[in-house]
């Protein structure tokens, strides 16, 4: 491609994505360098970090860029005039558990396969920016596939704190033998990748989006893309456990702690009520952590999951 913006609609040459046309850009800078490969909207009512991709597209000047940026900022497109949760309404999956996927499987499977195998084979990096869908408020976390590979395990923790994280989320290396999110994916081909959280309830935040649109800079800094990035304002915490906890029993949840927020073993985190205002169960934290998120929808049924705890044991 030549230097500039390039605004395309591309497709994908598998059976359960035939008809689907992804908006996408791509800016090319004036001078070589690495390709960066942008994602958001796996969840469509994540939209801080639409949001951001939206104003990077506007931020980045070609003249001033080594190498190649490119975005598709809407993933799930299936999703839009529904506003699914969390899955595709094509097959009720969800496509941020569906990486590395297949050429041959349903629509989640087979756009987790060409966004790694097609239009991102080629990335240096892959981010993939997430965060509050409609019934969820997330803190600003990050998540890193460790391998067991000490160079690379590193090399992606570096990654990772190109954003103003206040919790990085490592993950074990036994994930790699399941389907899993977009950074397991790539970490199963040696590939890096980094992958964002923060959001709230379907809304753009300025504070949420400045998380992920900084990031972003501070990634392209780190990639040797451009010349400067802002400055981080926080050291963040490594966690290696997370911790997804369910309600215990159908009630009407009133949560009594905040994303990011730390806590002790046996802080009560949620309390269950019936209908008629009484305690019916409590949800403490099985070790000191961090929250990670919390849903906000105060009516959750029993084995639902309503706390992200992140721990270091």
């Amino acid at each position: 491609m030549e230097a500039g913006l390039h605004k395309s609609e591309i497709t994908f040459d598998y059976p359960a994505l035939a008809g689907w046309r992804w908006p996408a850009v791509d800016i090319v800078g004036q001078r070589p360098g690495p390709r960066l490969a942008i994602i958001a909207g796996v969840h469509v009512n994540e939209t801080s970090s639409i949001e951001a991709v939206i104003r990077l597209q506007r931020a980045l000047d070609p003249a001033k860029l080594k190498g190649r940026v490119s975005i598709i900022p809407i993933v799930n497109l299936p999703a839009v005039p529904l506003r699914s949760q969390y899955v595709c309404p094509l097959d009720d999956k969800n496509i941020n558990f569906s990486f590395p996927g297949r050429p041959d499987g349903t629509f989640s499977e087979a756009i987790a396969y060409a966004l790694l195998n097609d239009w991102a084979a080629d990335a240096d990096c892959f981010a993939d920016l997430h965060g509050g869908d409609l019934c969820e408020e997330v803190s600003h976390f990050m998540v890193v596939q460790q391998t067991g590979d000490p160079a690379f395990d590193r090399r992606s923790l570096e990654i990772a704190r190109c954003f103003d994280a206040q919790i990085i989320a490592t993950i074990d290396p036994s994930h790699m033998d399941q389907p899993a999110r977009s950074v397991t994916g790539r970490a199963k081909r040696g590939q890096y990748a980094a992958f964002a959280e923060a959001g709230r309830i379907g809304l753009i935040e300025e504070a949420n989006v400045s998380y992920h649109f900084e990031g972003l800079l501070r990634l392209l800094h780190n990639l040797g893309m451009t010349d400067s990035a802002p400055s981080k304002k926080r050291e963040p915490v490594i966690i290696s456990r997370y911790h997804w906890i369910p309600g215990p029993v159908d009630g009407f949840y009133r949560y009594h702690v905040e994303p990011g927020q730390a806590v002790a073993k046996g802080t009560l985190m949620a309390t269950a009520e019936n209908t008629y205002g009484e305690t019916i169960a409590q949800v403490t934290a099985p070790a000191d952590g961090h929250v990670l998120w919390r849903i906000t929808h105060a009516l959750s049924p029993k084995n639902s999951f309503i706390i992200g705890l992140g721990t270091k044991t």
